[in-house]
């Protein structure tokens, strides 16, 4: 029986990564990891910092919806998680990695009943890397229903680049004043309503969690549950055929900082390498 997260990676659910874009692991992380990263993420919620874009934000219904970027370098238990709870380890071997760098961690908060959607869209583009070892996973610290779950366009990460939509009005605009002369129209997925696409989409407790390519075609409906609100953690995670990328027509978010430019590797004081396939241990 599996007793660390990167045991439940076997080779069949990592071809099935490959081939699809994401794949759901159940009950892969420890209870009380899980309890922890909940107080971590209040405690991000009370105090989320720069990077922190409020897609809903209604004092007088109660509504919220928030993503916050980059909190490990001020909390503790966002670096103990990363560090301690197999997640990179996990995120390694899917990417099928020889070393690893941290991009970032993410707080993605909705209040009961806050049906904000998070547009279908896909990751990469949005940010300044290119590469095809880009892994996020999704770990959700609440019960969320398949009409509330972070679902997926089975095979969208070989389809292209889509439209980089915006977060604010549900994707009815576009993040950015221009795209890529290339970017595809994102496709109607709204709660799979259309036999044409094959969506994955299941219910998650906490302690699962959702596996992704960086160019996997992702959407949220919102959170459908009147009762508890949604909130997830994800980490971000970049193998080493990874790139910095300077975009012309903007990312999200940007790291004007960094010291890098278009074309470099990204190890950094900024996108540290967190572990290497010769010296397995967590580094950070």
């Amino acid at each position: 029986m599996p007793t660390h997260p990167v045991d439940h990676a076997t080779d069949e659910i990592v071809e099935r990564y490959w081939k699809d874009g994401a794949v759901y692991l159940r009950q892969i992380f420890d209870p009380a990891r899980i309890d922890r990263l909940r107080e971590t993420v209040e405690a991000v919620r009370a105090d989320p910092g720069p990077e922190v874009h409020r897609y809903v934000d209604e004092p007088e219904s109660g509504k919220l919806f928030f993503n916050v970027s980059r909190r490990w370098p001020e909390e503790t238990g966002m670096r103990t998680f990363i560090r301690d709870s197999g997640v990179t380890e996990l995120a390694a071997r899917f990417a099928r990695a020889e070393k690893l760098n941290l991009l970032w961690d993410g707080t993605f908060y909705r209040t009961p009943g806050c049906e904000q959607p998070t547009p279908w869209h896909q990751d990469a583009p949005y940010w300044p890397f290119e590469g095809d070892q880009i892994v996020s996973v999704w770990i959700p610290l609440d019960p969320v229903s398949d009409a509330s779950v972070l679902g997926f366009l089975r095979g969208s990460h070989r389809m292209g680049r889509f439209s980089r939509a915006s977060f604010r009005d549900g994707g009815k605009s576009s993040h950015f004043a221009s795209d890529r002369e290339d970017a595809l129209p994102v496709p109607s997925l709204d709660m799979a309503a259309n036999a044409d696409y094959d969506i994955l989409r299941a219910p998650l407790e906490p302690g699962d969690c959702a596996v992704f390519h960086g160019f996997a075609l992702h959407g949220c409906p919102g959170n459908m549950a009147k009762e508890r609100p949604l909130r997830a953690a994800t980490f971000r995670f970049a193998g080493e055929d990874v790139r910095y990328a300077e975009r012309p027509e903007g990312t999200s978010p940007s790291f004007p900082g960094c010291g890098l430019h278009d074309g470099d590797p990204i190890d950094s004081e900024t996108f540290p390498v967190i572990w290497r396939q010769d010296a397995p241990s967590v580094n950070l």
